[in-house]
C-alpha cells in the first residue's frame, strides 16, 4: 500500500512539474551590436507591440545590472580574493558619486546603481558591503562619527575600503584595516589614493578625526544575501526610450540622463518600475502616495511630492488623456554613455521591438551630465593647489583673488580675466568666510576647475549646482 501511494505521488509530482514547465513562455533574449557617429543624439527605442505588459531588463555596454550577482559576474574578473575585491571596488566607485538627494530612501542598491548614480557615504558603504557578501566575503559597514566605510575579510585579515572617498590605504603591499589605521593617522595623508577628486577630502584633519574618535564608531555586519532583481514593466503598445540628456531649465537636478516611457492614450492602470520618476510629459492623471495629480496642471506638486517623500515609490497608477503620456525616469549617466560601437542586451518575458533612432529635437537647454567627482583629470592640479595656496585669514572671494589666486596666475601665465569672471559666479555658493573651507579639501577641486576647466565643463558644472541650489530653496519654502 505504501509503495502504491508513493508511486502515485511521484506520478502526480512529475505531471505538475511537466505541465508548469511547458506552460511558461521562454524568455525573449536579444543581443544587438550597433555603431553610431553621433553618440550625443542617439536614442535606443524598446517597444512592446504585444497586447499585454512585458517585463524586461537590459544592459548597455555591460552596464545596468539585473541584480547584485549580475554586478559581481560582470566585474570580478579574477580568481584571486584581493583582486576580486579590488575589481568590484573600482567598478563600484566608477558607477557612483556623492550626493544627498533622496537620502531618506535607504540603500535601494539596484535603483541607486541603475537610476540615481549617487548616494551618501552610508548607503554607498552598505551597498558595497552587500556586494562583497554576495560575492562570498565576510563584510561589514563601519559607521564612524560623521562618515561610513566598508571592511572586508580575506587572506586572514580585515581590510578597509572607503567607496565614498574612492580610496583605501596601503602600507607596503597590504591594504590596512580600521584598527591599523587609527594607530597611524599620518597614513590618511601619505598612503591614500590620489587619483580621484573625491580623494582630496582625505587630506583634511576632519577626515582623520572620523576614525580616531573610536568610541563613536559602530560596525554593522552583513549577514544576508541580497536577491533583488531589476525588472521593468512595459505596458502594451508602450515604448521605453533612452538616453535623453539633462535639460537645465526643466530638470530640477540636471545631472542624470533620462528614460521616457511613452504610454498610449486610453491606458488606465498601474505601472511598477525600479526607476526614479522625476517628470511627466503630456496630459493625464497620476496617483502616487494615495493622492491623485492632474498633469500638467499639478505637475510641480507631483514632482515636489516625489522629492520630499520619505521612501522610494516604484508603483504608480496612470491614466492617459493625451495621444501619449511620457513618464520620465532618472538614469545613471555613467551607464548611458554611447560610444562609436555599442552592445545592447535585452532579457524579456516576451518579444520586443528594438530600434536605434536619432533625437531630432533641438534644445538649447541641454547640458552634458557632469559632476566635480567626474573631473578627475584636474585632480593632480588640485593637489598642487592644496600645497601652494593657503586659505588662512581669507574672508571673501575678493580677498582670495587678490591675495592668493592673482599672484598664482601671474607666476603661472594663467588668464586672470577669465578667472575673475568665474569667481564672481561661484559667489552664489560661498556662504561663509573662505578660511572656513580650509577643512573642506574638495574646495581645492573647485579652485582647480576655476583655473583650468574648459568653458563647457565649467558652464555645465556651474549650471548643475546653481539649479540644484535654487530648487532646494524652492522646496524648503514650499514645505515650511
Amino acid at each position: 500500500m505504501k509503495k502504491l501511494f508513493f508511486l502515485i505521488l511521484v506520478l502526480l509530482t512529475t505531471f505538475f512539474v511537466f505541465k508548469n514547465i511547458h506552460s511558461l513562455k521562454p524568455n525573449y533574449i536579444k543581443n544587438l551590436t550597433f555603431t553610431t557617429d553621433d553618440s550625443v543624439n542617439t536614442l535606443i527605442v524598446i517597444k512592446n507591440q504585444n497586447q499585454h505588459t512585458v517585463e524586461f531588463n537590459f544592459s548597455l555596454n555591460n552596464k545596468f545590472y539585473a541584480s547584485l550577482n549580475d554586478f559581481i559576474r560582470k566585474n570580478k574578473n579574477s580568481n584571486d580574493s584581493e583582486q576580486i575585491v579590488l575589481n568590484l571596488f573600482h567598478a563600484f566607485i566608477n558607477s557612483i558619486v556623492h550626493e544627498k538627494l533622496f537620502n531618506d530612501w535607504g540603500a535601494i542598491p539596484l535603483t541607486t546603481l541603475n537610476s540615481k548614480g549617487f548616494a551618501i557615504c552610508g548607503w554607498q558603504s552598505e551597498i558595497f558591503s552587500q556586494i562583497l557578501y554576495n560575492a562570498g566575503f565576510k563584510s561589514k559597514v563601519l559607521h564612524l562619527e560623521g562618515h561610513a566605510v566598508s571592511e572586508v575579510f580575506y587572506n586572514g585579515s580585515w581590510h578597509l575600503f572607503d567607496t565614498d572617498r574612492k580610496t583605501f590605504f596601503k602600507k607596503g603591499n597590504k591594504i590596512l584595516n580600521y584598527k591599523e589605521l587609527i594607530h597611524f593617522p599620518l597614513m590618511f595623508k601619505k598612503n591614500g589614493t590620489k587619483k580621484y577628486m573625491a580623494n582630496l577630502t582625505t587630506l583634511s584633519k576632519k577626515y582623520t578625526n572620523h576614525f580616531i574618535t573610536g568610541e563613536d564608531n559602530k560596525p554593522k555586519e552583513i549577514n544576508n544575501a541580497n536577491n533583488d532583481t531589476f525588472l521593468l514593466n512595459l505596458p502594451a503598445k508602450a515604448s521605453f526610450v533612452f538616453p535623453f540628456y539633462p535639460d537645465y531649465k526643466r530638470d530640477f537636478y540636471p545631472y542624470n540622463t533620462k528614460a521616457k516611457l511613452f504610454i498610449p492614450k486610453g491606458f488606465n492602470g498601474k505601472i511598477k518600475n525600479p526607476l526614479i520618476l522625476i517628470d511627466v510629459e503630456g496630459k493625464g492623471k497620476i496617483k502616487i502616495n494615495n493622492r491623485e495629480y492632474l498633469v500638467p496642471d499639478e505637475l510641480e506638486l507631483l514632482k515636489a511630492s516625489i522629492i520630499k517623500s520619505n521612501k522610494f515609490i516604484d508603483k504608480i497608477k496612470v491614466e492617459v488623456f493625451s495621444d501619449t503620456l511620457a513618464l520620465v525616469y532618472m538614469l545613471n549617466p555613467l551607464f548611458t554613455k554611447i560610444y562609436k560601437k555599442n552592445i545592447l542586451s535585452i532579457n524579456a518575458s516576451d518579444s520586443l521591438v528594438i530600434k536605434i533612432d536619432k533625437n531630432r529635437e533641438k534644445n538649447k537647454n541641454t547640458i552634458y551630465p557632469t559632476h566635480l567627482e567626474l573631473l578627475n583629470q584636474y585632480t593632480p592640479f588640485a593637489h598642487k593647489l592644496a600645497s601652494e595656496i593657503s586659505l588662512f585669514n581669507i574672508n571673501s572671494v575678493e580677498e582670495l583673488y587678490h591675495k592668493q589666486l592673482k599672484p598664482y596666475c601671474i607666476s603661472n601665465a594663467i588668464d586672470t580675466n577669465k578667472l575673475k569672471k568665474r569667481l564672481m559666479l561661484i559667489k552664489h555658493f560661498v556662504n561663509k568666510p573662505i578660511y572656513e573651507y580650509s577643512e573642506v579639501s574638495n574646495f581645492y577641486g573647485f579652485l582647480a576647475l576655476l583655473l583650468n576647466a574648459k568653458d563647457e565643463e565649467f558652464r555645465n558644472i556651474f549650471i548643475f549646482n546653481i539649479k540644484y541650489l535654487r530648487y532646494k530653496h524652492i522646496l524648503n519654502k514650499y514645505y515650511k
